[in-house]
């Protein structure tokens, strides 16, 4: 924009001094012409008088003053020289080197006149005696043997008039530039204005509509990301909206079914179903089970809000992670031993220290756990966990012995409100797409990573910041 407002105002000053150049050229030779035409006939008319002036002037009278004032009355000057001295003159500069070019005293004849009308410069005189009158008037062109010798009222007409046109078309032509100008900057302007009255109507899709090469065409392409950024916003909370709605409808289901059981089986108690001890035990296991259910779905829940709400803190403390890896593996192992599954430890004998919170660390591998049981598809299940040492980083592998996921499904695993086909599932009576959502965050607040692939089945593996060694 810069350069842009550079050579506008240079083109305006260019061509502005070329116009007056050319109007003040046109006017000088339009003046010039008509009082040349003016004058010329009117010195032709009165070099008669002056002639017959200085004829009849007596030869032994010196009074050169009465002579000049005579001569004045027709437009002439007088100079009278003898022997190469100026006896008396009242011409200026100009005219006496116009006399010594053309008619220097050694030119004038002994006896009788001489009258000189060469373009537009006219000469009278006579011999006098020893002496020689001249009578001159100014010349009435603009340039004689090169140089200039304007009248004094056609160069003011000139000045005059050539002055008025050229303010005039000076004018026009900044009027035409700055309109000009003023156009072309407000585009881009005018373009962003269009587009924040669509934003505002809700339209992000249609991008600015400007292909200039200047400052503004970074503004209007920071506008055109602006408006991607908040139509990828715009998809991004509707499809987070869409998940909430889902979510609850989903948790309605899910505490619906736990409920309907615990109600089954305590009002078959009440109602004397359950009539012997063991079918009684039998009922309240279930009921237990059910409502256990029902609670890890609503602590999973009040998790996730604390997650939003960014009110969930952690409590850092040095720990070995093998041996928390060890603890895990011996719980896990007799829950899944009543199925048929088994889990299976690989660690290397060394010292794994982090710097964890063992409480949410125990929520990620459960977490894991449970995913597995719910979507691992195998029968048996089958856990692997290995820890291992990986430069500064402490790295945990989870695997099963599944399926695995579909390979475009892996970004997507922790996804908040994410689920796959299988994700709505009866069993455990959860499947809001949560658990891997809070692992991911988990990890990463404490300064991890966490990655899937399929590898045998469907893993994970985390690496954790190593701690200090004990």
């Amino acid at each position: 924009m810069k350069r842009q407002i550079f050579f506008f105002h240079m083109g305006t000053l260019l061509a502005a001094l070329l116009f007056l150049l050319a109007v003040n050229g046109l006017v000088l030779h339009v003046v010039f012409s008509l009082y040349q035409a003016q004058a010329v006939p009117a010195a032709d008319s009165r070099s008669d008088q002056v002639q017959g002036t200085l004829d009849g002037w007596p030869e032994n009278s010196r009074d050169w003053k009465e002579l000049d004032r005579q001569l004045k009355t027709f437009g002439y000057q007088l100079m009278v020289a003898e022997d190469q001295k100026v006896l008396y003159s009242s011409l200026d500069g100009f005219q006496r080197d116009l006399y010594d070019h053309i008619a220097p005293e050694a030119s004038w004849p002994e006896a009788g006149t001489l009258s000189l009308q060469d373009q537009g410069i006219f000469i009278v005189g006579r011999r006098c005696g020893d002496a020689v009158l001249v009578a001159m008037m100014e010349p009435r062109i603009p340039e004689v043997f090169g140089r200039p010798r304007p009248q004094n009222e056609a160069l003011f007409l000139s000045y005059l008039i050539g002055g008025a046109c050229s303010i005039v078309l000076i004018g026009g032509f900044s009027f035409l530039f700055t309109r000009y100008q003023v156009r072309q900057m407000l585009r881009p302007v005018n373009a962003l204005s269009q587009a924040a009255q669509r934003v505002e109507r809700g339209d992000l899709s249609t991008p600015v509509d400007y292909q200039g090469q200047n400052e503004f065409s970074g503004v209007c392409a920071a506008f055109d990301h602006m408006q991607e950024h908040l139509l990828a916003e715009r998809e991004k909370n509707a499809r987070y909206e869409q998940a909430r709605t889902d979510l609850v409808a989903g948790i309605s289901h899910d505490l619906r079914t736990p409920l309907t059981s615990v109600k089954g089986y305590l009002k078959g108690m009440r109602d004397g179903v359950a009539n012997t001890p063991e079918k009684q035990r039998q009922y309240l296991d279930i009921a237990y089970r059910k409502a256990c259910d029902m609670e890890r779905l609503l602590q999973r829940l009040f998790y996730f809000s604390r997650l939003e709400t960014g009110s969930l803190p952690l409590f850092l403390q040095e720990m070995d992670l093998g041996n928390f890896v060890s603890r895990f593996v011996q719980e896990a192992e007799q829950e899944l031993s009543q199925s048929g599954g088994r889990v299976e430890l690989h660690m290397a004998p060394t010292p794994h220290p982090v710097r964890a919170d063992p409480e949410q660390l125990l929520r990620v591998l459960n977490n894991l756990k449970d995913n597995a049981v719910r979507y691992g598809g195998a029968a048996p299940l089958v856990l692997t966990l290995t820890v291992w040492r990986q430069r500064d980083r402490e790295c945990i592998r989870f695997g099963d012995n599944g399926p695995g996921v579909p390979e475009e499904q892996l970004p997507h695993l922790f996804e908040q409100f994410w689920r796959a086909d299988q994700a709505r599932s009866t069993k455990g009576g959860e499947g809001a797409g949560l658990g891997l959502y809070i692992v991911r965050h988990i990890i990463q607040a404490h300064g991890g990573t966490i990655t899937a692939k399929n590898d045998g089945g469907l893993a994970f593996e985390i690496a954790l910041p190593c701690g200090e060694v004990k």
